[in-house]
């Protein structure tokens, strides 16, 4: 193993070097407190328990508008605040992908309900399960069908243009992203179904063709032994299985650059890996200022899961879960989203920059459910957030740099 220090500024050099500046009514350049390896090629950032913002730098977010109702909702609000896509169109318009309803709901700009199309069934223009959506080069929205396996074309006013097949067999996620290259081939994504487990990110041409693998990412395990839905459908105490299962299995997260990258972590550890489109390694975060341990409650819903399944702690693999997504800004920034609490909505971003220091949090004042994604443009964010009982809104933020 060879190990290159590139920076490296340790914590009893730093006291020192932060007194002085301090001394001399400068302040201390907070960079200091992370170093920076390079070992067998590949860059390690261990960042240090606080972030790199001076309290002037601190990013702010801002809400825009907020659109929903509790009482009267018609067809023209939101059905529901889970398992929803959101998209900019090009005309400015937000869409709205919800796989409850199998349709499409646009708004204005200023969150006005515009229209709403597609819907359930198995015909031209009929939406099975949307898992996700993508605009490509020439202004028209392609719609993923999840179990009907076809892709949907419609114009920006919502006129269905036509349908293919999807090249996509197995997915990991009810809602994940649509990205149109430049070179005007769609990037999906499927999980592979022969040897180990991975996530092979697919280039489709405009028939619907795999042109060829834009990225791969290795997927790691969830279970040791089988934790599943079949295999506990018939113990009792299903709910304590089912949250188990739900909150403190171990599972991956992901989000795939335009230049191919892909930033991966495990959802119990803040630890970002950022690996190039052949699966190689080029990068690793690591953080210290989120804790990993379990406390009190937790051990009490681990316990009371594992024996409602019949299993013990050596048969599965548990963490407290830290991260729920991963979200890469146009910038190259990187906002990963925290569990504050097990079994809530997190509604807080941990930011890093392009290489992977940590710059602070910023609390977002809504939340946002795990299988939800977001629209992030530039520094606008549009999301559908659960409000007061559980009633969906959609919610356009904007991120203020100083």
């Amino acid at each position: 193993m060879s190990i290159r220090r590139c920076w490296l500024v340790t914590y009893r050099a730093m006291a020192v070097i932060a007194f002085l500046p301090a001394a001399c009514g400068v302040d201390p350049d907070p960079r200091m407190s992370a170093e920076v390896d390079t070992i067998d090629g590949v860059v390690v950032v261990r960042n240090g328990p606080a972030g790199l913002w001076r309290e002037s730098e601190q990013w702010q977010v801002v809400e825009e508008f907020r659109v929903g109702r509790v009482r009267g909702a018609t067809d023209e609000d939101l059905t529901t605040p889970r398992n929803n896509s959101v998209s900019l169109g090009p005309n400015g318009q937000i869409f709205v992908l919800e796989y409850s309803t199998d349709r499409v709901v646009v708004f204005s700009g200023e969150g006005e309900f515009v229209r709403s199309f597609g819907g359930p069934g198995e015909g031209p223009g009929d939406l099975r399960s949307p898992m996700g959506m993508a605009w490509d080069g020439t202004g028209r929205l392609w719609v993923a069908a999840g179990y009907s396996g076809r892709y949907h074309v419609f114009d920006s006013t919502g006129v269905f243009q036509k349908s293919m097949r999807r090249p996509v067999r197995l997915v990991n996620r009810i809602q994940h992203p649509l990205l149109w290259e430049e070179t005007g081939t769609l990037v999906d994504e499927t999980v592979t179904m022969t040897g180990p487990s991975k996530v092979l990110f697919l280039r489709v041409d405009t028939l619907g063709q795999v042109v060829d693998t834009a990225s791969l990412l290795a997927k790691p395990a969830r279970f040791r032994s089988g934790l599943s839905g079949t295999s506990t459908m018939f113990r009792p105490n299903r709910d304590a299985i089912r949250y188990l299962t739900t909150h403190y299995l171990a599972s991956g997260r992901w989000s795939r650059a335009q230049d191919g990258t892909v930033w991966s972590a495990m959802n119990g550890r803040l630890r970002l890996v950022k690996t190039d489109s052949n699966g190689d390694t080029l990068r690793i975060v690591e953080t210290s200022h989120r804790p990993e341990s379990f406390d009190r409650r937790d051990r009490e819903a681990i316990s009371k899961g594992l024996a409602a399944a019949g299993l013990s702690r050596q048969d599965v693999e548990l963490v407290r879960p830290l991260v729920s997504e991963i979200y890469l800004m146009d910038d190259g920034h990187i906002l990963v989203g925290i569990f504050e609490q097990v079994g809530e909505d997190p509604g807080t971003f941990d930011v890093f920059d392009p290489e992977g220091f940590f710059l602070g949090s910023i609390d977002l004042g809504i939340t946002i459910p795990r299988r939800n994604r977001p629209a992030l443009a530039g520094d606008t964010l549009v999301v559908v957030s659960p409000g007061l009982l559980d009633v969906p809104f959609l919610v356009r933020l904007t991120i203020r740099r100083p």
